[in-house]
């Protein structure tokens, strides 16, 4: 039995944060209806179709697969009052328009507890519910301007602020807003009788990834400095080094790491003095000790060695180390042979990053066709309404 079997979800969100979240319920076996609106459905539906999934783009299988879909026009008093009747045998409401939108839509939290007094009612916006900034916009890049991700990558000091290469963001706030939500559904079930709002933003989801940073800006009041591809120890093995045939991110953190790596480039006497200090234990952290010499001599022996025999010979000998891959090379080669999180054995739509111990898995999850399910949920529906509204 899946732990959310049995639960409802209405689902009102669109394009990222919100159907990961939700995503992450119906993978845990939560029923999701997705609303809709005619004609379009979620933006996400029209990036990159390929008739060969029925027109059904993978960035949005990957997120909405075992949804149900059914088209309402919201606009419309018959629209609302269509989702209220969903929501009377829902468990849990989801949405993420812009602070404000669902109020006038009709659809706020006590007009939900009007019909189901127990829902757990979350809301995902960029900036919070409330405060200067809630009616701002926000798209992923957006957000790590602002809340200062951005300015922590790049390649050193004075080089131009770099995005984090995938909407880490958007995907970070939907594992905050599952989270939430499963937090209120096991107070729920020990009899807190208080109804749940939960108020989930992008910006204290980048401020949640970044919390140990965040922590140390705020107690020394000043902003960190970028380290670009350097590991966060401060070792100078710790770092992502150009071969004679590409990349490796080494992680030689410790004295003993490092000797090991010193010895396996070829060069022992990189990890004594004059350019290590000495009597340093086995176990130490090498925390800020690289000095231009020594970081010139090791990206010397590095551009003399082949990235993948590096990568063999030091993970053997226990120093993590991984050749720099693109995407797809780690989904052909790699993945294959890693026990996946994929929902039957599908890339397509990858699973929560973790594995139940016991035998089964997740029920067959088919990508739903735009309101597939609209008569399933709402037989009295005038279709005639809803391709009038297509056109508006």
């Amino acid at each position: 039995m899946q732990p959310l079997e049995g639960f409802r979800v209405i689902d009102l969100t669109h394009v990222l944060a919100g159907p990961f979240a939700t995503h992450h319920l119906r993978c845990l076996g939560a029923e999701v209806i997705k609303i809709e609106r005619p004609g379009s459905g979620d933006p996400m539906r029209a990036l990159e179709v390929q008739p060969e999934w029925n027109g059904l783009p993978p960035a949005f299988r990957a997120l909405n697969a075992g949804k149900k879909s059914v088209v309402v026009d919201l606009a419309t008093p018959r629209g609302r009052d269509a989702v209220l009747r969903l929501a009377g045998s829902a468990d849990v409401f989801v949405e993420n328009f812009r602070p404000g939108v669902a109020r006038r839509l009709g659809l706020a939290p006590e007009d939900l507890r009007a019909v189901r007094p127990d829902i757990v009612y979350c809301s995902i916006s960029g900036w919070g519910q409330s405060g200067p900034n809630s009616a701002r916009g926000a798209y992923d890049h957006v957000i790590q301007a602002a809340t200062g991700m951005m300015a922590l990558q790049g390649s050193g000091e004075g080089s131009p602020p770099v995005k984090v290469g995938f909407p880490v963001i958007d995907i970070a706030t939907g594992m905050s807003a599952a989270e939430a939500i499963l937090a209120a559904l096991i107070r729920r079930l020990r009899g807190d009788a208080e109804p749940a709002t939960l108020d989930v933003s992008m910006v204290d989801s980048a401020l949640s990834l970044m919390s140990g940073t965040v922590a140390t800006t705020l107690a020394s009041g000043t902003a960190p400095k970028r380290i670009g591809n350097r590991g966060f120890v401060g070792s100078p093995g710790a770092e992502t080094f150009a071969t004679s045939d590409g990349h490796i991110s080494v992680a030689a953190n410790t004295m003993g790491q490092f000797e090991t790596l010193c010895r396996l480039l070829g060069r022992p006497e990189l990890a004594a003095p004059p350019y290590i200090p000495g009597g340093l234990r086995a176990e130490a952290f090498l925390a800020d000790v690289a000095t231009d010499d020594l970081r010139a001599a090791l990206s010397a022996a590095f551009a003399a060695a082949e990235a993948d025999v590096l990568e063999t010979s030091l993970n053997a000998a226990g120093v993590p180390s991984a050749r720099v891959r693109d995407l797809n090379e780690y989904l052909r080669t790699v993945y294959p042979h890693t026990p996946g999180i994929g929902i039957d054995g599908s890339p397509l739509a990858l699973g929560p990053a973790f594995r139940w111990e016991q035998a089964g898995g997740t029920d067959q999850m088919e990508t739903p066709a735009l309101g597939a399910h609209t008569l399933d949920y709402l037989p009295d529906t005038d279709v005639a309404s809803l391709k009038a509204a297509e056109s508006r």
